[in-house]
C-alpha cells in the first residue's frame, strides 16, 4: 500500500462508509465487527482464493482447507510453548546484542543508522536460526544475503498481484523467465535446498523446524510431507521476519517523531535488568508503544483475505451474500475515530491509563484471532520489547540530517506485509 494507496482506502471509506463493493464478488469492509465475524469463535467463513497464491506450495497460513490447517497447526504450536520460548529469549538476546553493536560503533563516531536496513538484518537473522538452525549471518557480515534479497524481490508480486492471484498462477507458468517470476522460483529452490540441509542436521538447540521435523519422522512420512517442510520453512521466514522488521522500523521512526515517548520508556526500563524477559511484559509504556505502532503501521496492512459461507454472514446487521471476499484493511480501520479518539496521534497511553481512548477494543487485530492467530506473537512481541528496551536504555534516536519524516510512510508498500521506506537514524549514547 503506497500513498496513493491509502489515500484511496480513506477516500472510499469517507465517500461510501462502512461497506464498499471493490469487485464482482469482493466488499471492502471497514467496520471493526468484521475481524470478530471472519475470524471469531464458531465463525462458518474460510480463506479465499488469494491463498491459492502459493500453490503447488503448501503452507500451514495458507492452506485453505481447515483441518488440514488445524492439524498443521497443532504441530506449530510445539515450537512455541513456554518452555521452547524461554529457550528463544537467550538466542533473540545474542541476535540484539549484535545489532546493538553496530548501533554503538556508529554511534561512537557520529555516523547515521540505516534503521530499515539494520532491524531487517536482525529479524531474517533471528528467524534464519528458529528455521534451518543458523542465522543469515547478516548482522556479523554486515550485508544482505543473496536469499534474503531473493525473497524480498519476489514479494513485490504480492502488491500489485493480490487483486488478481489467478494472473499470477498465470503467469508463473506462462513466463517463468520474467525477472520477478524468476526471483520466485529462484528463492524456492534456494529454501528447498536449505530444508534439505536441515534435514541432515542435528543440532544442539532446538528450533521451531525440530518440530515439525520429528511430527513426520513420528508418522514415517519425511517424504510425503516434503512440500509441507518446504512451504513452512517459508512461512517461517516471512511470517517472522517480515512483519518484526517493518514493525520495528516504524515504532523507532515513531520515537523519533515523539521523543518524549522514548524518554517514558527509558525511565521505566533504566533500573531494569533487560536479561529478565519476563519483567519487559509487564512495563506499561514499552507494551503500549508497540501496541500503538502495530494500530497505527500494522505489518499486514490490509491483507487477511477471507470468504463468506454459503448462507452469508451478518456484519452490525449489514447482510454480506455467500462466497463473498471479504477485505478488512487493518490500517484503514486502526485510524477510525470511532474506533479509538485521535485515532492519527501516536499516543501509547490509550493502551494502559487512558484506556477510554480505546473506543473499540475489536478493532485492534494486529495478529488476528481465531484459528488463525499468528503462531508466532510472543515470539514477535519478545524480538520488539528487547530491542526496543536495550537500545532505548543505551541511546537517544532522532532522526539523520537529511531524513525525509515523509518518505517512511510515503514509499511504504503494502506487498501482503508492509514494506517502509528507508529510515536513517543518528543515536547518541545516554
Amino acid at each position: 500500500m503506497g500513498q496513493d494507496d491509502k489515500i484511496l482506502a480513506h477516500d472510499l471509506h469517507k465517500t461510501y462508509g462502512d461497506f464498499v463493493r471493490t469487485g464482482p464478488t469482493e466488499i471492502t469492509v471497514f467496520d471493526p465487527q468484521v475481524f470478530t465475524v471472519t475470524d471469531g469463535p464458531g465463525n462458518n467463513c474460510k480463506k479465499a482464493v488469494w491463498y491459492d497464491f502459493l500453490l503447488p506450495e503448501v503452507v500451514v497460513n495458507t492452506t485453505r482447507d481447515k483441518k488440514l490447517h488445524d492439524q498443521r497447526r497443532r504441530i506449530w504450536d510445539k515450537g512455541f510453548t513456554p518452555k521452547e520460548m524461554e529457550e528463544y529469549q537467550d538466542r533473540i538476546a545474542q541476535h540484539a546484542q549484535r545489532l546493538e553493536s553496530i548501533i554503538a560503533t556508529a554511534a561512537s563516531n557520529g555516523e547515521v543508522v540505516n534503521a530499515t536496513e539494520c532491524f531487517s538484518w536482525f529479524s531474517f537473522d533471528v528467524m534464519g536460526e528458529f528455521a534451518f538452525a543458523r542465522s543469515f549471518r547478516m548482522l556479523e557480515d554486515k550485508e544482505w544475503h543473496h536469499a534474503v534479497i531473493l525473497l524480498r524481490r519476489a514479494m513485490r508480486l504480492l502488491g500489485p498481484l493480490s487483486p488478481v492471484p489467478w494472473l499470477a498462477q498465470i503467469g508463473f507458468h506462462l513466463i517463468p523467465n520474467y525477472w520477478v517470476v524468476k526471483d520466485w522460483y529462484d528463492m524456492m529452490r534456494w529454501y528447498k535446498k536449505r530444508m534439505t540441509e536441515r534435514l541432515e542436521m542435528a543440532p544442539e538447540n532446538a528450533d521451531i523446524s525440530h518440530h515439525l521435523i520429528s511430527a513426520s519422522m513420528a508418522r514415517g512420512t519425511i517424504g510425503q510431507d516434503r512440500p509441507w517442510l518446504n512451504g513452512d520453512s517459508i512461512a517461517i521466514i516471512i511470517a517472522g521476519s517480515d512483519t518484526v522488521a517493518p514493525t520495528m522500523v516504524f515504532l523507532f521512526y515513531e520515537l523519533a517523531l515523539n521523543p518524549e515517548q522514548a524518554d517514558k520508556i527509558y525511565n521505566e526500563v533504566c533500573t531494569y535488568d533487560i536479561a529478565n524477559h519476563n519483567k519487559l511484559k509487564n512495563l506499561n509504556h514499552l507494551n503500549g508503544c508497540i501496541n500503538e505502532t502495530l494500530r497505527l503501521h500494522p505489518p499486514v496492512p490490509s491483507g487477511g483475505y477471507r470468504e463468506t459461507p454459503p448462507e452469508g454472514v451478518y456484519i452490525n446487521e449489514k447482510y454480506i451474500p455467500g462466497n463473498t471476499t471479504l477485505i478488512a484493511p487493518r490500517y484503514t480501520i486502526g485510524r477510525l475515530e470511532t474506533c479509538f479518539e485521535k485515532a492519527e496521534e501516536f499516543i501509547p497511553e490509550r493502551w494502559y491509563s487512558r484506556l477510554e481512548m480505546v473506543k473499540s477494543k475489536k478493532a485492534f487485530s494486529p495478529f488476528s484471532q481465531g484459528r488463525y492467530s499468528c503462531v508466532g506473537k510472543n515470539l514477535a512481541m519478545a524480538e520488539l520489547r528487547y530491542v526496543t528496551a536495550i537500545l532505548v536504555k543505551k541511546y537517544t534516536v532522532r532522526f539523520a540530517p537529511g531524513q525525509s519524516i515523509e518518505k517512511v510512510e510515503a514509499e511504504m508498500r503494502d506487498q501482503f506485509t508492509a514494506a517502509p521506506g528507508d529510515l536513517k537514524l543518528l543515536f547518541t549514547p545516554r
